[in-house]
């Protein structure tokens, strides 16, 4: 009787530690309470930034990332767009490395593609995101600009409080800012139409246009001709000495590039690079109006295997017509200035694109 009482005890320590209640029902486990990151990996484990801190990153994962219906900001020979942008609390950025936002705070990143279209352009064109006011420059970005004609694709990562107002990236240049607001994904303030007529360029340009002479003659009536030969014609929001901006928001540069070449008496002796026609021979028309060289921007020079002349014109300007007209002009021989005399216009006609 002893060993059976003995037995129903064990039999009933065993069933209390199997389960409780009369009924002999599980008890649930209690679930430890997780915080909520863009990524997959707990807990974290990298740095994390300062409100208004931004990185310069190699990848972008753990993010949901959206790309904007017009990314595009412009500047002096600089294209950036914004292809990508997103927020998150803890940003992959590759080789185990993970950036975090404080308490109160979260992480906003977004992928740029710069292009340059000239060199040097690093100590002229800034890149900073503001938030809130407070302006960081962009890490490494003018690296980016430095080389002509070469794509670049930067990441950045930018910590910034949960009550902000404002987050802007900003391109600016000579007093010309251009901002995209990286919490609506869309660009904000001055928007000049030339900077964004391109989708690829801040300008608009046409090459190798149908060469014109004006016929020419010297001291003893020996006939020839000075032919004006453009390479390029753009017309751009700066200006190509010092890129300076327009007097009037409604205009633009137009600035002209040509080869001068020679015929009969101006082909060897001397040719016609060795010759300085005036500014004051050269005038712009776009149908309604002459516009003048200005002398500053432009630069015609002996010797020049190219020459430049600039003119402010209408900025929505999409055909116009070169003219060179001047009773005549000096040259260059043997260290003296010949005169030659010229006659009728030679006239060059060009038409830019619209978009």
């Amino acid at each position: 009787m002893r060993r059976a009482l003995v037995l129903l005890a064990a039999v009933g320590l065993l069933t209390s530690a199997c389960g409780s209640g009369t009924e002999g029902t599980p008890t649930p486990v209690k679930q430890a309470r997780t915080t909520k990151t863009s990524t997959s990996h707990a807990p974290f484990h990298g740095e994390r930034l300062d409100d208004g801190e931004v990185v310069k990153v190699d990848k972008l994962d753990g993010i949901r990332l959206e790309s904007p219906e017009d990314g595009r900001l412009r500047s002096y020979q600089v294209a950036v767009e914004v292809t990508d942008f997103g927020s998150a609390d803890v940003v992959e950025v590759g080789a185990d490395q993970q950036y975090g936002a404080r308490d109160d705070s979260t992480l906003i990143a977004f992928r740029l593609r710069v292009t340059a279209f000239a060199g040097e352009l690093g100590q002229m064109v800034k890149a900073t995101v503001s938030v809130d006011g407070r302006q960081r420059s962009l890490p490494e970005f003018e690296y980016a600009i430095g080389t002509e004609d070469e794509d670049s694709t930067l990441q950045y990562v930018v910590a910034v409080p949960n009550d902000r107002r404002e987050v802007e990236l900003e391109l600016k240049y000579a007093g010309l800012a251009q901002t995209f607001d990286l919490l609506e994904g869309e660009r904000t303030g001055e928007q000049p139409d030339l900077l964004y007529r391109s989708d690829d360029t801040p300008f608009v340009y046409v090459e190798n246009l149908t060469p014109a002479k004006l016929p020419v003659q010297n001291a003893d009536a020996e006939a020839g001709a000075y032919v004006v030969s453009v390479t390029r014609a753009e017309l751009t929001y700066f200006a190509p000495e010092l890129g300076d901006l327009p007097a009037d928001k409604k205009k633009a540069w137009l600035v002209i590039h040509y080869q001068p070449i020679g015929e009969g008496v101006l082909e060897y002796t001397p040719d016609a690079g060795a010759c300085v026609p005036p500014f004051t021979a050269f005038t712009v028309n776009d149908g309604t109006a002459d516009y003048p060289a200005v002398d500053k921007q432009s630069k015609v020079e002996a010797f020049a295997s190219e020459q430049r002349l600039a003119f402010e014109v209408p900025a929505e300007l999409t055909s116009a017509r070169l003219t060179m007209k001047t009773p005549g002009f000096n040259c260059t021989y043997g260290g003296e200035a010949v005169p030659f005399t010229a006659t009728g216009e030679a006239t060059v006609d060009m038409t830019l694109p619209e978009d």
